[in-house]
C-alpha cells in the first residue's frame, strides 16, 4: 500500500508493481506535484551530493555514484513511459538538463520536460524568430512583455502574435485557456510560436512556455499520475509486533503486506508546521541536519526566522532501506519505507525537487515489494 498520491508515490507504485506486487495507492489530495511549473529537476551533480551532503535522502541509501546512476535511469525510464501510457508525454533524462523560458519570459532550468515544453529550449531558440502568442481577454499575461524578456534576457528574436477567442470573458485569466483547442496564428511570421500553456492541439512548430501555480501542467501530471489510486484521507493505523498491519482510510480498513509513506512535505499533509515540526500520522521522527527537531530548541527556530527554506529541510530520516526511523533512530516497523518530500535533508525546492520522489519512490516500491513476505 502507498499513501499519498504525487510524484513519489507514483513512482512507488511503479517500482513495487515492477517487482510483482499488488498495489493499492490512497491519496487524500493532490500534493506539490500539482503545483509544479512544468519542468522536472532531477539531480545536477551526484558525486558532489554524495561527497559535501550526509544528510541528503540519495546519500543515506549507502549506494555509490554508479548504482545510483544506474537505478535513476532505470527509473526515469520506467516513469516516462508509464506517464505516456497514462496520458502524459514527458521527455529529457536525468544526465542533461536544459532551460526553458516561463510566461514571464524568464528561465528555468529542467531534466525531464514535457513534449509539448520541449522545442522551446532557450539554446535551440537561437537564430529563430519566435512569436509569443497573446490572447486579448487574457487579463494576467503580457505577451508583448514576455517577447520583450526573451529578447533582451536570451538574445532571441521575439515578438508578441496577439489573438482572440471570442468565448473568454474578459479579463480572462491563464488558467482560463485550460483545455481549449490552440489557436492558429493569422500572420506566418514566424518558424516558431511560443503559446502560454494550458492549450491543446499546438499547431506544428510550437511549444508551451512554462508556468506559475496554479499550473496547467501540474494538472495534466496530477491527471496522469492519480489514475487508479483511492481518493481517501488515511486516518489511523493498526499496528502488532513492530509490524503495520492496516490503515483506517473513511469508513474502509485496509491491509496490505508493506507500506510506504509518501506524504508529501506540508503541501500534502506529511508533515505538519508550527513551533515543532511533527509526524501526524504515525509519530515518526522528524530532523534536522540529522538531529530530532525536538532537541534543536531555539536554535532551529532562529534559523528558520533568518530563511523560510530552512524548515523544509526538516524531515523524516531513513536508514539504507528507507525505513523511516524514530526519535531515538531506531526503526519502529520492519514493513514500513518512506519516500519523497516527507523526507529531510535536501533541498525541497532545489535542483533535486524531482530527482528524490522519483528515485526513493522507486526503490522503495521495490524493496518493499521484495520484503512483503
Amino acid at each position: 500500500m502507498v499513501i499519498g498520491g504525487g510524484i513519489a508515490g507514483y513512482c512507488a507504485a511503479l517500482g513495487a508493481r515492477r517487482e510483482g506486487a499488488d498495489v493499492t495507492v490512497v491519496a487524500r489530495a493532490p500534493g506539490a506535484s500539482a503545483l509544479y511549473a512544468g519542468a522536472m529537476e532531477v539531480v545536477d551533480d551526484l558525486e558532489f551530493i554524495l561527497k559535501t551532503q550526509p544528510h541528503h535522502p540519495f546519500t543515506r541509501l549507502g549506494l555509490d555514484s554508479v548504482r545510483l546512476a544506474s537505478e535513476l535511469d532505470t527509473a526515469i525510464q520506467s516513469l516516462l513511459f508509464a506517464l505516456e501510457r497514462d496520458g502524459l508525454k514527458v521527455e529529457g533524462g536525468w544526465r542533461t538538463r536544459g532551460m526553458y523560458a516561463d510566461i514571464h519570459g524568464l528561465a528555468r532550468p529542467g531534466n525531464l520536460i514535457p513534449a509539448t515544453v520541449a522545442p522551446g529550449e532557450l539554446q535551440s531558440l537561437m537564430g529563430r524568430r519566435v512569436a509569443v502568442v497573446g490572447v486579448a481577454e487574457v487579463g494576467d499575461y503580457d505577451a508583448a512583455a514576455t517577447a520583450q524578456a526573451l529578447t533582451e534576457l536570451h538574445g532571441i528574436q521575439a515578438f508578441a502574435e496577439q489573438v482572440s477567442i471570442s468565448d473568454l470573458p474578459q479579463s480572462a485569466s491563464v488558467t482560463d485557456l485550460y483545455g481549449r483547442r490552440a489557436p492558429a496564428l493569422a500572420k506566418a511570421r514566424a518558424a516558431t510560436a511560443a503559446y502560454p500553456p494550458g492549450f491543446t492541439n499546438l499547431p506544428p512548430d510550437s511549444f508551451e512556455l512554462l508556468s506559475a501555480p496554479p499550473s496547467p501542467h501540474g494538472w495534466r501530471l496530477q491527471q496522469a499520475i492519480g489514475l487508479g489510486s483511492i481518493n481517501a484521507n488515511v486516518q489511523s493505523v493498526e499496528s502488532a509486533r513492530g509490524r503495520i498491519t492496516s490503515v483506517r482510510a473513511g469508513d474502509r480498513t485496509l491491509r496490505a503486506d508493506s507500506f510506504i509513506l509518501a506524504t508529501g512535505h506540508h503541501i500534502g499533509g506529511g508533515l505538519d508546521g508550527g513551533r515543532v515540526t511533527r509526524e501526524p500520522l504515525l509519530n515518526l521522527g522528524v530532523y534536522h541536519n540529522g538531529n530530532p527537531v525536538g532537541a534543536a530548541g531555539t536554535r532551529l527556530q532562529h534559523l528558520q526566522y533568518i530563511d523560510a527554506a530552512e524548515e523544509l529541510r526538516s524531515g523524516l530520516r531513513t536508514d539504507a532501506e528507507l525505513h523511516p526511523l524514530d526519535e531515538a533512530g531506531q526503526v519502529p516497523y520492519g514493513n514500513l519505507y518512506a519516500a519523497g518530500a516527507v523526507l529531510g535533508g535536501y533541498d525541497y525546492a532545489g535542483a533535486c525537487g524531482f530527482g528524490v520522489p522519483i528515485l526513493t519512490g522507486w526503490l522503495a516500491g521495490r524493496w518493499a515489494a521484495k520484503a512483503r513476505a
